[in-house]
């Protein structure tokens, strides 16, 4: 003899089922798109929560932004790309700005000369730590070892110091744009050093004027970097 299912146990079942197949599609769906994305190619585009892809920096990546209002902004606000072989910008409305540079495609670095800190562009060191820690303009932590995307370095909060009255920017590296990437005396930086990204090596910068609480954020994106294939 056939025994029907009580009809509570049915609906039950039902919606269990249907609950199922539509988080597996929203959520296959969601992982799809956001893999399919990559930066987009003028000033100041909005970015929404997904991960984006790079299209022109070197070495390529993949990294993820999620859960606040983001930005594709240029060195330092001004109007430049932001996104050339030797850097990439992106920046958290308002303040928060998290870089990369590829120490092989910059200009150079600036350095220090006069006692208002006029700068002129030399080659970028082999010690790049060094450089920073000699720095009479700046101020830095002591080095702490960090991995991201799976490849070792070393990191340090670096502040402005020494400055004449009326100056408050560091010049650091100088860009293909012609311009500067900047340390500011309104704004605490974290530099990550990674000596050998596919050969090649990368300095990540991040920082606002709320330091400690961005700090969190930008270590979220970065713990999502994935160093991929050209």
């Amino acid at each position: 003899m056939k025994r029907s299912i009580p009809f509570g146990v049915l609906v039950y079942l039902i919606a269990l089922a249907l609950g199922a197949c539509g988080g597996v599609a929203a959520g296959g769906g969601d992982d799809k798109q956001a893999e399919g994305q990559s930066l987009p190619k003028y000033q100041k585009a909005s970015l929404p929560a997904g991960r984006y892809h790079t299209t022109e920096f070197e070495p390529s990546l993949s990294f993820r932004l999620a859960g606040d209002v983001w930005r594709f902004e240029g060195p330092s606000g001004t109007l430049g790309d932001p996104e050339r072989p030797d850097y990439l910008f992106i920046q958290k409305v308002e303040w928060g700005e998290i870089a990369f540079f590829n120490l092989r495609k910059v200009q150079g670095v600036y350095k220090p000369m006069g006692p208002r800190g006029e700068t002129e562009p030399v080659p970028a060191p082999d010690k790049l730590v060094g450089w920073f820690q000699h720095n009479p303009y700046l101020k830095t932590s002591r080095p702490s070892p960090v991995t991201v995307g799976g490849v070792k370095g070393v990191q340090f909060d670096v502040i402005v110091a020494n400055l004449q009255k009326g100056d408050s920017c560091v010049d650091i590296f100088k860009l293909s744009t012609g311009g500067p990437s900047e340390a500011c005396v309104f704004k605490k930086a974290r530099y990550i050093v990674l000596e050998d990204v596919k050969g090649v090596p990368v300095v990540i910068q991040y920082g606002d004027e709320d330091f400690d609480g961005f700090v969190p954020v930008a270590e979220k994106v970065l713990e999502s970097v994935e160093w991929t294939d050209d």
